[in-house]
């Protein structure tokens, strides 16, 4: 059965991004094997831990990954856990799929722009997100903390669900236009955040800040929130450019 990467969509029209929840989450995890987060042979988390940090169900999860299997990009089989399949073959498949990948070269820009443009957005965020959270999604955020805490001995897997956190509290924000222009800065960065889990103690120091944040949230201090975006961001650029 052949599984197309991305749904059409109707007749006469271009969207600017994927529409349903399978074509998002295939998206996404595109973009970290175009920008190199995730590598030849790293293997993914199991289908109900995806979506568990994607909000999404287990039948979205199965149909995203088929879809990238069928390209050549995961090797998915019964049993086993799936793995990444990243050669300069692959990246040509990345392209040829979703050309708006080209504009997130990492070489464009300075990673200290790139965090600059990040805490002026992401702090907007979650100022946002103070103001319109619900106990729903205060819920969902200590899930998410919740399965962070798990992840110290697996720094993909964390990576995984940091990025689906920030995409939460986007959501939470409730402004698609920001959540869309904060995707995109996380992508730019996502070749050095790599870099840093493999060489720096950054899971815990980043699941603690986390905490900070949605505590700030949940009380509704949303320029307590801000900070602690900022201060955030300040930790993971720092350790960014000691790593270079």
């Amino acid at each position: 059965m052949n599984f197309p990467l991305f749904d059409p969509p109707p007749e006469g029209v271009a969207p600017l991004q994927p529409r349903t929840k399978k074509d998002q989450l295939a998206q996404k995890l595109l973009e970290m094997i175009y920008q190199g987060l995730l590598r030849h042979n790293d293997t993914l988390p199991s289908e109900r831990d995806l979506a568990a940090m994607f909000s999404v169900s287990r039948e979205t999860v199965r149909a995203a990954l088929a879809s990238l299997a069928e390209q050549g990009l995961l090797a998915v089989s019964h049993g086993a856990k799936t793995r990444v399949l990243r050669s300069e073959t692959q990246l040509q498949t990345c392209a040829r799929l979703m050309p708006a990948l080209h504009s997130l070269d990492i070489g464009r820009y300075a990673i200290e722009q790139v965090f600059e443009t990040r805490q002026l957005i992401e702090s907007h965020i979650v100022r946002l997100a103070a103001a319109r959270v619900t106990p729903q999604d205060i819920e969902a955020l200590q899930r998410m903390l919740d399965q962070q805490a798990q992840l110290f001995s697996e720094v993909i897997h964390f990576q995984l669900a940091d990025k689906a956190f920030h995409q939460k509290l986007a959501d939470i924000a409730g402004n698609p236009l920001l959540a869309r222009y904060a995707e995109e800065l996380y992508a730019y960065g996502l070749f050095f955040r790599r870099e840093l889990l493999e060489g720096a103690c950054l899971v815990e120091d980043s699941y603690r800040e986390h905490q900070q944040i949605v505590a700030a949230i949940a009380s509704g201090d949303g320029d307590q929130a801000a900070a602690a975006m900022v201060q955030h961001l300040d930790s993971v650029l720092a350790l960014s450019a000691a790593e270079r």
